[in-house]
């Protein structure tokens, strides 16, 4: 007596073995199921069959939600682990054809390793939330049909699954186009540096938890600039001082910037040393501790901001 049957194009063996594998506790209860297969078309069909003569209407249907929930289980983990590459390959060839292959290739990375962070901007669309989701479709379906194609229930079945996965390719598009934005800026600052007569051989930046900083030479003095402590007293209700940062290192130009770090865990130290990283770059050091930062620490050598 048929159970329920799954057409699959592709490979079928690994589902063939695991779903024989999963019905190993019926046959334990006394009953035989057999798996068979049948080929339509471009669709392997993989079949669950209760080889009994006699079976109560009761124990048919504790057998057949048995295998629905092991077939409901191992659909939905070949959906996310092998189909769903597929649908983003698809969204992102289908929606951002403009861009180039070598593009699209970074988006199509970028949204599997958003979708494969539990906990980052996608985090309400996590693996087990994907994977949760998907099963109780599945099992819905089955409920009234004794036949699946796995590919038709995916494009019409699974609509709001595919809309969200559209939705993280679309912010992985937003991150790479600020990555590109952030490079060109990074670009532009580089050229700036380059072309400035350097003012000083070497300088000491020291970052300070409380979000001050201190530009020091290489004896641990302050280095003072008229016009940026002139643009500061005329902005100082809206002056960003990261930004006032990177501007004085410009302005100085410096043959090599020592950056000292007094936290290197805190998200906006280490973006912020990365943009001076990437502006000075061959010319940046970063201290990892030593008597010259210690003593800046403690040494109120600049006012806060």
């Amino acid at each position: 007596m048929k159970l329920l049957s799954v057409g699959l194009s592709g490979t079928t063996q690994d589902i063939r073995e695991r779903l024989q594998l999963d019905c190993k506790t019926l046959i334990k209860d006394g009953y035989r199921i057999a798996i068979d297969e049948t080929n339509k078309g471009h669709y392997t069909f993989i079949g669950c069959n209760v080889m009994e003569g006699e079976l109560s209407f009761r124990n048919y249907e504790r057998i057949k939600n048995a295998v629905k929930h092991h077939v409901a289980n191992m659909l939905a983990e070949l959906i996310i682990s092998r189909e769903e590459k597929k649908i983003v390959y698809k969204i992102v060839e289908d929606n951002y054809y403009y861009f180039s292959a070598e593009e699209r290739k970074i988006i199509y990375d970028n949204t599997l390793q958003l979708l494969n962070d539990n906990y980052g901007v996608v985090a309400d669309f996590g693996f087990g939330t994907r994977s949760k989701n998907i099963v109780e479709k599945i099992a819905e379906y089955l409920n009234a049909h004794h036949e699946l194609v796995l590919e038709g229930f995916i494009n019409f079945r699974l609509k709001e699954y595919r809309e969200k996965l559209a939705r993280v390719v679309d912010t992985a598009v937003d991150d790479f186009m600020m990555e590109l934005e952030y490079q060109e800026f990074i670009r532009v600052l580089r050229y700036f540096v380059t072309i400035q007569e350097p003012q000083v051989e070497e300088v000491h930046v020291v970052i300070i938890n409380s979000g001050t900083y201190k530009i020091l030479d290489e004896q641990g003095n302050l280095i003072s600039n008229q016009k940026l402590e002139n643009f500061v007293l005329e902005n100082d209700d809206s002056i960003n001082h990261e930004d006032l940062l990177i501007t004085a290192l410009i302005t100085i130009a410096p043959y090599s910037v020592m950056v000292h770090v007094e936290d290197h865990n805190r998200a906006t130290t280490k973006s912020l040393v990365d943009i001076i990283k990437n502006i000075f770059d061959g010319r940046f050091m970063i201290c990892n501790g030593c008597d010259f930062c210690i003593k800046a620490y403690k040494e109120d050598l600049m006012p806060t901001h």
